[in-house]
């Protein structure tokens, strides 16, 4: 008859202890850095308009001449529901920069209407603007889609009057 006999196992094994501690310190620098750019990368949570240095308001004559050369086509109004069963409108379409000068920010004001013609909801949105989206100005002749969310809305609301103005522009 044969007999079988096994070592009994060392207790401390340096080497297994050695890649344990090196994949618990990757994994808590992967987080560290993840938790770091996350903190950089959000945008502003305030519930206005974001303010951006150097934009032209009406009455500026540089706001004046540009005004004419911003195109906004193509936009659409449909209903959402949130998460907490509220009501959202989302406003998209399309910008177009039919001027010579590179587009960085533009601000609209959106209006809402309900059945009966009354307002409903006004927003001033910056759908375009410095660190937001593709991140880089628009250039002369090019045309970006945006998307403008505003909460909450009543129930008469009429997705087919939608009234919206440029009031900010800052180009190069």
């Amino acid at each position: 008859m044969i007999e079988f006999k096994s070592e009994p196992r060392k207790a401390f094994n340096p080497v297994t202890l050695a890649i344990g501690a090196g994949i618990f310190v990757l994994a808590l620098g992967g987080i560290f850095f993840l938790a770091r750019y996350q903190r950089n990368s959000q945008p502003p949570s305030s519930g206005g308009p974001v303010v951006v240095p150097g934009m032209v308001r009406p009455g500026d004559a540089n706001f004046e001449y540009y005004k004419n050369r911003i195109r906004i086509e193509d936009v659409k109004a449909s209903l959402g529901i949130s998460f907490n069963k509220s009501r959202i409108a989302i406003i998209s379409g399309v910008i177009a920069n039919e001027g010579d000068r590179k587009l960085e920010a533009l601000e609209l004001h959106i209006s809402l209407f309900d059945v009966y013609g009354k307002l409903s909801k006004d927003r001033t949105a910056t759908p375009l603007r410095p660190g937001i989206g593709l991140n880089r100005p628009m250039e002369p002749l090019e045309r970006r889609v945006f998307t403008v969310w505003i909460e909450p809305i009543e129930q008469f609301w009429n997705p087919k009057q939608v009234v919206f103005e440029i009031t900010g522009l800052k180009y190069q």
